[in-house]
């Protein structure tokens, strides 16, 4: 027999040529390196991006080609781990929930294109394009929640905690940028890179409004719960403590921020996220005393004491000087009728909540057409084309479950929520980690952060600017072979 043919032929993408063998036959530990460095850019690149559209007032598609940049790279880079072995469906059946999802999100853009036969040519081609691309402010039609499920996927594959250490510093960095902006958002001599500065939708003036990088200041809200749920547990935990410290100051300033815009949904989301740190200092404390570095503060009770008095300090700070004060419905029409036009009509005169008109036309949407849903962000379009819904339109449900149902259909509801039990039961049983070594304390923040996230959504909207770091995060929650850093 000829040696040759016997020999062991090296791996190929597909049977293609041999060029391919650095993909497939690279070291673990690099292609490790690799799809960490991928959702670090996943993080950074769209903040860049979002600030350079703020600072220069360039075109908001940009928004969605950086997600789509990261997110399709996130997918590519997720394939070659599946190719390589180094995961598989049978280990991570949570993969199932996402193709499903995936599956429904394209079925439900169908859905769209069949229905446009119907209509005039150039109403149906808006359509379809907005089920596609997304409504223009918000691009989070089927291409954008391809990216999120990219991003979820990439971030399962990860296997070292020293990646998800830079990952948190990243997010808890990136907020940090963003609330040193949305303080000065609230200046109003500054005015700078200011998109709320007036609220004509309630006849105000000078509010300036604090929305950071995220476009709205209730994004920015959904924003601040994820960033937060990091930063305080960190701050808690930490053992270095200069980036203690570091968490601890970003967690005070993330809540005085939150304060800066007139929304509910920070309170909301940080509140959740301080229900679930009180309950995790207590249950860590009694399953035995951590000795950190500090005097004082050298215990996470101790922390966790001296963060939770300098919030109630700044609360009645702000409380006193300035006052709290709520307009979500003022932000979101002002968002969607004046600033992104992409509503027809606004009556002032309407006296009905904000969650009060998301809801009823949202249940109106989910009797006809609770299977396919009326397509992914197309919520705005199918109120604009009907006279009895036109007026007090809304591009959003501001309950991002109602939302999933109605532009998405009650199946992929249903299986959104399968995957955020299955979140929600990895994160669980993370903590069994954390309390053997509470240096491993992203286990917990993940916990915190997805949590409260989950329930500032029955408030809230998803947004390109946002979401990625929640689909970030439940990835890493979800991860099965996260191996525990070598101490010297």
């Amino acid at each position: 027999m000829d040696k040759k043919s016997t020999e062991k032929k090296p791996k190929t993408i597909f049977g293609t040529t041999e060029k391919s063998n650095f993909i497939l036959n690279m070291k673990s530990s690099t292609l490790e390196k690799l799809v960490g460095a991928a959702l670090v850019l996943c993080i950074i690149i769209p903040q860049i991006g979002n600030f350079v559209i703020s600072a220069v007032q360039g075109s908001s598609a940009l928004l969605g080609a950086f997600l789509y940049l990261t997110g399709f790279t996130c997918i590519l880079f997720f394939i070659i781990v599946m190719l390589k072995k180094e995961q598989s469906f049978k280990e991570n059946k949570v993969y199932f929930a996402i193709i499903f999802m995936a599956v429904w999100a394209f079925a439900a853009y169908y859905g769209v294109v069949v229905r446009t036969s119907g209509m005039s040519e150039d109403e149906g081609s808006e359509l379809a394009n907005t089920a596609m691309l997304g409504e223009l402010g918000r691009y989070e039609g089927l291409l954008a929640l391809f990216a999120y499920f990219g991003i979820f996927l990439l971030a399962t594959t990860l296997t070292k905690e020293k990646n998800i250490r830079i990952i948190m510093d990243t997010i808890v960095g990136v907020g940090i940028v963003q609330g040193i902006i949305a303080v000065l958002q609230h200046i109003p001599e500054l005015d700078f890179l200011t998109e709320y500065a007036d609220l004509p939708t309630s006849a105000l003036a000078n509010v300036m409004l604090s929305s950071g990088l995220t476009d709205s200041p209730i994004v920015y809200g959904s924003f601040l719960t994820i960033v937060t749920g990091i930063a305080f547990t960190g701050a808690i935990y930490e053992e270095n403590i200069i980036r203690a410290r570091i968490y601890g100051a970003s967690t005070v300033l993330f809540f005085l921020t939150g304060l800066f815009t007139s929304s509910i949904v920070p309170l909301i989301g940080i509140g959740a996220v301080f229900i679930a740190e009180t309950v995790i200092v207590i249950v860590r404390k009694r399953k035995g005393e951590v000795k950190l570095e500090g005097n004082a503060v050298g215990s996470p009770l101790g922390r966790y004491c001296v963060i939770t008095a300098a919030m109630a300090v700044v609360f009645i700070l702000v409380l006193i000087f300035q006052g709290i004060y709520i307009r979500d419905k003022s932000i979101a029409f002002y968002d969607v009728y004046y600033r992104l036009f992409i509503t027809r009509g606004y009556s002032p005169v309407n006296t009905q909540s904000l969650y009060e008109i998301g809801f009823e036309r949202s249940i109106i949407f989910i009797k006809e057409h609770p299977i396919l849903g009326i397509g992914p962000d197309c919520f705005a379009k199918y109120q604009n084309m009907d006279e009895d819904l036109i007026v007090c339109a809304l591009d959003k449900s501001y309950n991002e479950y109602l939302y999933i149902a109605v532009t998405r259909g009650i199946p992929s509801l249903l299986a959104y929520i399968v995957f955020v039990a299955a979140v929600i039961k990895n994160c669980f049983g993370g903590m069994k980690a954390f309390f053997t070594d509470s240096a491993r304390w992203y286990r917990p923040a993940l916990l915190a952060a997805i949590t409260a996230y989950l329930v500032q959504g029955f408030f809230s909207i998803s947004s390109i600017t946002t979401a990625p770091l929640f689909w970030l995060l439940c990835g890493i929650a979800c991860a099965k072979k996260i191996t525990p850093e070598k101490k010297l």
